[in-house]
């Protein structure tokens, strides 16, 4: 049977259209950079956010400014990922968890925004592991991760930008702030404290130190080695992977001491990087970070760790650096078999 529809109907409702794929965008296209300067616009407000949590708790409420630049950041990357949908006719390959992620976290927001009136404004910990927060950091690395999985998309042999290895930085950036309560640029356990601390509490700060050791590393190592195996690259990208995280958190402790040394490394693997294998490229990446951390370390404060504790902790950043880029490499490899 026939239907028949009254004019302005059609106009009430959704053109779906607009959910369909549209067709690809390089990877620097013009909506890949403007979507990377939001998610920078994000990242700006975060660590504003941190840094005052950390250095001004008291006094702290949810309405703050740091809370208004993060926020807008998400308004403005949801604002581009429309405009760009409205203009393809579509949903740019690649972007879709990315508006998703970015209509959630300003759900989210909502929520950290009642949970705060009601149980009041956390500290420490507390701050990075309350649900809400929790929420924004998952939804957060969906949009983070955009013109990556745009990159991780496109047809073998595609050519990468730099908003790919932003991408990938910026994924690393939000989780690492997230863990930052054992991050070895954040929490130097390694220093030498409490002289009178018990062997327990001594204890559990070197599991500490050695686990922020590892999980930063596995992080670092997962960037690496897919941008490694899955995207020809730009110069500059391996660069990027390993300073942009490390540089912004540094930021939250003022441990900028650390800074050169991360530059230092940021070129090394660079340039040592280009033609190794993903797990090697990634093996690199986490042996020259974590010895350029214990090196400064040793030359900028008294160290308490032994020297078993010290190359061990380098030792297991470089063993779970190249794990994870051997499972990237031959994980892409048997996919590219498959397809």
């Amino acid at each position: 049977m026939a239907t028949t529809s009254t004019p302005g109907t059609s106009s009430r409702l959704p053109d779906l259209r607009m959910l369909q794929a549209a067709p690809p965008e390089p990877a620097d296209s013009r909506f890949a950079w403007l979507v990377t300067g939001a998610h920078t616009w994000i990242l700006v407000g975060l660590f504003l956010d941190g840094w005052f949590h950390i250095h001004r708790p008291d006094g702290e409420s949810f309405f703050t400014p740091w809370h208004g630049i993060l926020y807008s950041g998400v308004a403005a990357t949801v604002l581009v990922h429309v405009l760009q949908q409205k203009k393809a006719g579509g949903i740019t390959p690649g972007y879709g968890p990315s508006l998703a992620g970015g209509l959630v976290v300003g759900a989210a927001g909502f929520i950290d925004g009642v949970w705060h009136t009601v149980f009041g404004v956390e500290a420490d910990l507390n701050a990075l592991l309350s649900p809400p927060h929790l929420l924004l950091i998952t939804a957060g690395t969906l949009v983070f991760a955009g013109p990556l999985r745009a990159a991780l998309r496109a047809p073998a042999g595609a050519r990468g930008g730099l908003p790919t290895a932003l991408s990938a930085a910026f994924v690393v950036t939000g989780l690492g702030f997230f863990t930052q309560y054992s991050n070895p640029f954040t929490q130097v356990y390694l220093q030498a404290r409490e002289a009178d601390a018990s062997l327990e509490v001594r204890e559990l700060r070197e599991v500490a130190g050695v686990a922020g050791v590892i999980v930063f590393a596995s992080l670092v190592a997962g960037a690496i080695a897919i941008l490694k195996a899955r995207t020809p690259l730009v110069p500059g990208s391996l660069a990027v992977v390993v300073a942009v995280p490390s540089l912004a958190l540094v930021t939250q402790q003022d441990t900028y001491r650390f800074v050169p040394a991360i530059l230092l490394v940021a070129l090394l693997v660079e340039l040592g990087g280009r033609r190794l294998s993903p797990a090697l490229a990634a093996l690199l990446a986490t042996t020259a970070l974590t010895t350029a951390w214990v090196l400064t370390s040793l030359a900028t404060r008294d160290v308490a760790w032994s020297r078993e504790l010290l190359t061990g902790s380098i030792g297991s950043a470089a063993a779970a650096g190249y794990l994870i880029g051997w499972l990237v490499q031959n994980g892409g490899a048997r996919a590219d078999q498959a397809a």
